[in-house]
């Protein structure tokens, strides 16, 4: 086996058609689609960033296919998941950050996943623009999940879930936070608001998938 399928999934994420590794995970068709998508989709700035960018509405055969990523071990999404989010900040000509970090998980949910899906997507993201990558925050060990609360209980629950790191280093930096899903923003302003009172001057985020509202 070719080392680039371990980096590339053989069909596409999405609609699951077989393709050649060359296509990145996706089939023209997809990503013909996914990029319409990120030209029109709006992403307002949750509180205490500079803005947001969202690769794709989180809807669709799209949302499975992070949800996958997630919690079904299609560990080989994460590349081209991430590299998605990479075109849309760069489609949108957004600045590029000093730091790239990542919303943590606590370490029961690492453990329960294998894996913090968000930190992947933030070392490849880092990796391919060639700057540093670090894990800056933390997540309370017994915090509830947010996808388990409706909106108004997302904000109080951010509030206390995230703590920085005591070694880590943002201070006069412009960093950028990312997330595999959006909603309300709750975590991503909480996020920020740490990065901030711990030193960073710019704030920016970037995530997979916004949840849209119908």
């Amino acid at each position: 086996m070719r080392a680039l399928t371990l980096l590339y999934p053989p069909e596409c994420m999405v609609c699951r058609q077989k393709i050649e590794e060359e296509q990145h995970g996706l089939c023209p068709d997809c990503r013909s689609r996914l990029e319409g998508q990120m030209r029109a989709l709006y992403c307002p700035a949750p509180q205490n960033t500079d803005g947001l960018v969202c690769a794709a509405p989180y809807q669709g055969r799209f949302r499975r296919a992070v949800l996958d990523y997630k919690f079904n071990h299609r560990y080989a999404y994460g590349r081209p998941l991430a590299e998605l989010a990479a075109q849309a900040w760069e489609l949108h000509r957004m600045p590029q950050p000093e730091l790239v970090t990542c919303v943590p998980i606590s370490l029961t949910h690492a453990h329960g996943r294998g894996f913090n899906q968000s930190k992947e997507l933030a070392a490849c993201i880092a990796a391919q623009w060639e700057i540093p990558f670090s894990e800056t925050l933390r997540r309370r060990v017994f915090a509830r999940r947010q996808s388990e609360l409706h909106a108004e209980e997302r904000w109080r629950n951010a509030q206390r879930t995230f703590f920085p790191r005591s070694w880590a280093d943002v201070n006069g930096k412009t960093v950028l936070l990312v997330d595999d899903i959006v909603t309300t923003g709750a975590t991503v302003s909480s996020c920020a608001g740490i990065l901030r009172e711990m030193g960073a001057v710019r704030v920016w985020a970037l995530a997979v998938a916004k949840t849209v509202q119908l």
